[in-house]
């Protein structure tokens, strides 16, 4: 019976990892397998964006390369699926992916670093409503979290057990604290360009 409702669970779940992935790299691995297992996904869309609306710093790959860096370093990983669909803002992205898995529940993924911005993001409220939120702590950015326009406003909103997951409306949002691998597409970035 256990068994039954976990694989229920695991098939109406779908989760979405968007970024620039500058370049990918095994951080990004090991928050997906965690989010994966954690919130029992039947698969973790990795969105690979053209451009952040808000980064205006040039990338170091182009998109094709990220893209491609991203197919090989996840090629062994069953749940992770490269998406190449490119919207330009994320509330666009989840409105595709919730028509394209209508009975699905879409969970929308996002580091800790990037909440202190999260309300200036193109229809951030949408994003709440139509996903549920789910944020990946970042080492160095608890204070800037806490802090943060989004926890002040929706820190009632927070659920602090994952297990309830199937009966809370999504509206919910989720934090998971994870001192895993400290590493950063940044923190690569720029030791490429000391060297």
């Amino acid at each position: 019976m256990v068994k039954y409702v976990l694989e229920t669970i695991t098939k109406n779940r779908i989760g979405i990892f968007s970024g620039s992935f500058d370049p990918p790299h095994l951080g990004h691995i090991h928050i997906s397998k965690l989010i994966i297992n954690k919130l029992k996904l039947e698969k973790l869309i990795w969105s690979v964006t053209k451009k952040n609306p808000l980064f205006k710093k040039k990338y170091l790959n182009s998109y094709k390369q990220r893209i491609d860096f991203s197919i090989k370093i996840t090629q062994n990983i069953k749940k992770i699926l490269v998406s190449k669909i490119d919207k330009k803002y994320s509330f666009q992205l989840i409105s595709f992916f919730k028509k394209k898995y209508k009975n699905k529940r879409l969970f929308f993924l996002i580091g800790g670093d990037n909440v202190k911005n999260f309300h200036k993001w193109k229809n951030f409220n949408t994003i709440i409503n139509t996903s549920t939120l789910v944020i990946v702590s970042r080492p160095g950015y608890e204070k800037e979290f806490k802090s943060s326009f989004f926890y002040k406003k929706y820190s009632k909103f927070l659920l602090k057990n994952c297990n309830m997951l199937s009966i809370i409306p999504a509206k919910k949002w989720i934090y998971i604290n994870d001192k895993g691998i400290n590493i950063s597409s940044s923190m690569i970035k720029n030791e490429s360009k000391e060297k």
